[in-house]
């Protein structure tokens, strides 16, 4: 398969648009939540709860354990906040593939069984300026995630921990400073099927890093204005990283005060991702992602989004470009339409950056897109039933189809992708707390 699943902390919206910051580890103790009549406004409904947030004393509800609890620590207010989710789903691929996968998908990825998508976890606390969290997801993806390159021997942990970070409010209320292991915070979708409009992620998700390690400065500017930067070990490097270079990321995010669902966000992130033995040298790859999404009237809602990189040097460029938009209609309270068109085209001169172990020949520019459609159920604040349809292509094989191939008998695993189509239907249930 090609590069493993990404990820990352984007918009917050189990189908409600909900604005990114929402999902920033907070620079702020949080404040009581909003009445229902704020929370969930006619014609949606509520968002799953927001991991990376923990939730302060005065919105901390008397609960029985695994909800939200506070006490102290000393003289500190202490916090604790539990939230879940699960997934449920059945999909069908009409390719009929022998070795029932769904190739380039990393949640949804079997045709025609039933099963459970995923399990999450995540426990946070708040302690005066410092808080932290971490998120354990069991399902699907722990089940495939790293197969190629990370091996169960090496990094068990890491297929159940998503992210575990720690946070400090410093002195000056605008900064705050954060470490650990971060979702990468590219796009406006989710590892969590409640937190995205669609079921599947876009082709531009599955491209993307997954986690990275470091720490990295918050800075409030004000009018809705947050800035970051930060240091990290390469794409997906938690155990440990590829060669002795770390990477530097850069971003900027507006948030409309007066409409959350209304924001604009940049990441730019520059670093060597080249093993230390790779033949071509020693080279930076810089990657740029840009998504907005506009609230254009109350039940219509816009995204775009955009996820670009290149690595360059004397004579050769690699590189690749991605699209994706989005559009959100909810006719209903309980009943919200998504339809998502994604485009991703990688340039190779030395090397295809993303699909070279499916590739004849590693030196192969590539084209890939998808169409999906999203028909979503949410009769309860705390549920979501969705129907979806979904249509994917490649410029060369990428999928897989009847009798899929081995590229070594011995290995029950080496499937050869053998179609340049695919199209699947899905019916998923999923609630959270």
């Amino acid at each position: 398969m090609g590069t493993p699943p990404g990820t990352h902390p984007a918009a917050p919206a189990p189908t409600t648009p909900v604005s990114p910051a929402a999902a920033a580890p907070a620079t702020a103790p949080a404040t009581a939540p909003a009445t229902s009549s704020e929370a969930n406004p006619p014609g949606t409904h509520a968002a799953a709860p927001t991991p990376d947030v923990p939730v302060g004393p005065a919105a901390a509800a008397p609960t029985a354990a695994g909800e939200e609890a506070a006490g102290k620590v000393g003289d500190v207010p202490l916090a604790l906040g539990f939230h879940g989710a699960m997934e449920f789903y059945y999909a069908y691929n009409t390719n009929k593939p022998s070795n029932d996968i769904t190739n380039w998908r990393w949640y949804d990825h079997r045709h025609n069984q039933l099963g459970l998508q995923g399990l999450w976890f995540a426990p946070e606390y708040l302690i005066g300026p410092v808080s932290g969290h971490f998120q354990l997801q069991l399902g699907v993806l722990a089940e495939l995630f790293w197969y190629s390159e990370r091996s169960v021997e090496e990094d068990l942990l890491w297929r159940l921990l998503q992210e575990a970070t720690m946070a400090w409010q410093t002195p000056w209320k605008r900064l705050s400073i954060e470490g650990g292991i971060f979702n990468v915070p590219f796009g406006p979708e989710w590892n969590l099927a409640s937190k995205n409009w669609n079921w599947s992620t876009s082709n531009l998700f599955a491209l993307m890093p997954y986690q990275i390690t470091g720490a990295r400065a918050n800075l409030d500017l004000g009018r809705g204005v947050m800035a970051r930067i930060g240091v990290y070990n390469g794409w997906d490097r938690i155990v440990k990283d590829n060669n002795k270079q770390k990477a530097m990321m850069l971003s900027l995010e507006w948030t409309d005060e007066e409409d959350e669902e209304t924001y604009v966000f940049f990441n730019y992130m520059m670093g060597n991702e080249r093993d230390t033995d790779d033949e071509r040298g020693r080279t930076p790859r810089h990657t740029f992602d840009l998504y907005a999404q506009w609230h254009v009237r109350k039940p219509l809602f816009i995204r775009a989004w955009t996820f670009s990189g290149f690595e360059r040097r004397p004579g050769a460029t690699d590189g690749w470009l991605g699209l994706a938009g989005f559009m959100r209609v909810d006719p209903l309270w309980w009943f919200s339409i998504t339809g998502r068109g994604d485009y991703v085209y990688t340039r190779s001169k030395t090397e295809n950056l993303f699909h070279t172990d499916v590739l004849a020949d590693p030196n192969t520019t590539t084209a890939l897109g998808s169409g999906t459609l999203t028909l979503d159920f949410h009769p309860h604040t705390n549920i979501s039933l969705r129907l979806e349809g979904r249509y994917d292509s490649a410029s060369f094989p990428l999928f897989y189809k009847g009798l899929v191939p081995l590229a070594d008998k011995t290995d029950p695993r080496s499937f050869v992708p053998n179609a340049n189509r695919q199209a699947t239907v899905l019916a998923g249930m999923t609630t959270w707390f």
